[in-house]
């Protein structure tokens, strides 16, 4: 089984881009997919709209939900790196840590300690905020979001884990993405 890792998993750009690619995603080995983001009430979120999607697509993937980055990150094979400010800014507040600077290039140097050596990592952070880390493959695919659709996506998600509309739209545009794309390549090499 392959242990992904989603560290800022409550990210709007991001996260219904990616579960929905995930939640289509059927490759050689079982994923067990770790969520984690310092924002409890958006970890919440996402982790209740992946169970969906899961359970609309039949997808067999094993789902933890981790309130701590270094038990996502324990043992795990493959990392996608999605941290945005607000969950930078909560990390860093509940440790104490006061950011120097750019608080998402803070809460990265928090978080890579925690890293297991080898662990294959993918970062969708914004430009200016990818890590300089060994490996790490930076993928420029989810653009920015306009501020009223930041504001309206997690009414739009809540709808959607109610039953109100269904998110077939979302799952067939990411039915093919460059996440999948990066999984397949990572499981033909053999992974770790």
């Amino acid at each position: 089984m392959t242990k992904l890792a989603i560290i800022g998993a409550g990210s709007l750009r991001c996260s219904p881009a990616v579960l929905a690619s995930l939640a289509t995603y059927f490759g050689e080995r079982p994923l067990e997919i770790r969520l984690y983001d310092a924002d409890e009430e958006r970890l919440d979120l996402f982790d209740r709209f992946a169970r969906l999607l899961f359970q609309m697509t039949k997808a067999t993937h094993r789902l933890l939900y981790r309130t701590d980055y270094g038990e996502a990150l324990d043992h795990a094979d493959q990392v996608v790196l999605q941290v945005d400010d607000n969950c930078a800014r909560k990390l860093l507040k509940a440790e104490g840590v006061a950011a120097a600077g750019c608080p998402v290039d803070t809460a990265l140097e928090r978080i890579r300690p925690f890293l297991e050596e080898g662990a294959e990592v993918l970062s969708l952070q914004l430009p200016g905020e990818h890590p300089d880390w060994p490996g790490a493959t930076r993928l420029d695919w989810l653009p920015e979001i306009e501020h009223a659709s930041r504001v309206a996506l997690p009414h739009q998600i809540l709808r959607w884990i109610k039953g109100e509309e269904y998110p077939h739209s979302l799952l067939r545009e990411h039915e093919r993405s460059p996440l999948r794309d990066w999984l397949d390549a990572r499981q033909a090499l053999g992974g770790r």
